[in-house]
């Protein structure tokens, strides 16, 4: 199936159905989606450096701990209708301000046709449906967006759509890692509970792979850096316009957050954060209760902790793969391959205008070579992967 036919299709999925079955009326393969519930715990910030003062009153601001969505929320199971052994399956982590899965099905339906595997599409901490619903509704989210952000002449890239990660990370950059540090922990609960045999769709001893796009391949570094229990000991990772440190991305987008908030991101973790950690106690001392602490410092700037980070990919340099677009300007090609080493990295680009955040835009003249890049993108990664 064409990947702007399965865009169609999927662009009319509900949120809100538990379990729907589908078929690709081309190849008559038929696919199962099934939604799973699943319990976050609670954010433990004591112990945590202290964040920035504020500059504004957010009117988003509140105790993360008390947004039930974050906390207890479903995630969707993608797979071959009528396949029954389900011992192996690839994990999709998804990119940085995402709120609907629309985009990603496609891209989860092509790896699990080709591999024969279930996909497990996984929110981030405060993504998809981790949020509350006001936070994607473009008439609230427009109205906030005249009385705060568009006060300020300097923040062009400002817009409803990136406005509430944009409010909460530049009122405290510090949920950048705890919201990054609760999502380390829930793929560990998740990734436990499928090799243990405690998840109903899986059988124990099931392998993970993972497909990481964008912010969701720096989290899966820090998951494979990290290596709780040796849980990935045997998996494979493909990173796909993701990898680099980051210091070397830049998350300015009317899709992503604007020039305030990734400026104070970007001044509180390169300049205050490991300085305050330290202040706090020793890194060693911190992992017990942050577990990926150590690698989320490796993965904030190529020049920290080289040799540490360099050795773990270096032990794992056969299955990790990191494919970069040439044009991309959120996450640069380079940066990506810079930061990996020794792990191979490939560049491609497209013959059509496209993003880091669209990298496989649909045309109302036409999709054929949009159709040939998605080819060549899940063509690398599921040959990786298998």
């Amino acid at each position: 199936m064409k990947y702007s036919d399965s865009c169609i299709g999927f662009s009319t999925l509900p949120m809100g159905y538990e379990s729907m079955q589908f078929h690709d009326n081309t190849d008559k393969t038929g696919f199962t989606v099934d939604w799973f519930t699943f319990s976050s715990r609670r954010i433990d910030t004591s112990g945590l450096p202290d964040a920035m003062p504020p500059l504004f009153e957010n009117p988003l601001a509140g105790d993360d701990n008390n947004i039930g969505e974050n906390l207890n929320f479903k995630y969707p199971v993608l797979y071959p209708s009528g396949k029954s052994r389900l011992n192996e399956a690839v994990l999709l982590l998804h990119g940085l301000n995402e709120r609907s899965w629309a985009k990603y099905f496609p891209w989860a339906q092509r790896i699990s046709g080709e591999l024969n595997r279930p996909v497990i599409l996984f929110p981030i901490s405060f993504h998809m449906n981790r949020s509350p619903r006001e936070w994607s509704n473009p008439r609230a989210m427009m109205l906030l967006l005249k009385q705060t952000r568009l006060k300020d002449k300097t923040n062009t890239s400002a817009s409803f759509a990136n406005l509430a990660l944009s409010l909460r990370l530049s009122e405290n950059p510090l949920r950048f890692f705890s919201s990054g540090s609760q999502s380390l922990g829930d793929l560990t609960q998740l990734i436990r509970q499928v090799s243990d045999g405690g998840h109903k769709l899986f059988e124990k001893g099931t392998r993970i792979d993972i497909f990481a796009y964008s912010i969701g391949a720096f989290l899966a570094q820090i998951l494979l850096l990290n290596q709780v229990d040796q849980l990935l000991s045997d998996s494979r990772l493909f990173m796909f316009c993701g990898g680099a440190a980051f210091n070397k991305m830049n998350g300015v987008s009317k899709l992503i957050m604007d020039e305030e908030a990734f400026a104070r991101l970007r001044y509180y973790y390169i300049r205050q954060f490991e300085r305050l950690a330290r202040s706090h106690g020793s890194i060693s001392s911190l992992s017990q209760h942050f577990p990926g602490i150590q690698a989320f410092l490796a993965m904030l700037d190529a020049s920290r902790l080289k040799q540490w980070r360099r050795e773990r990919f270096d032990a794992a340099r056969d299955r990790i793969a990191a494919l970069a677009l040439s044009k991309d300007r959120i996450i640069p090609a380079l940066a990506i391959r810079d930061m990996v080493q020794p792990v191979k990295t490939e560049i491609l680009d497209f013959t059509y205008p496209y993003s880091h955040e669209n990298p496989f835009p649909l045309f109302a003249n036409g999709n054929v070579v949009v159709d040939q890049a998605f080819d060549s993108v899940f063509n690398r990664a599921c040959a990786f992967l298998r």
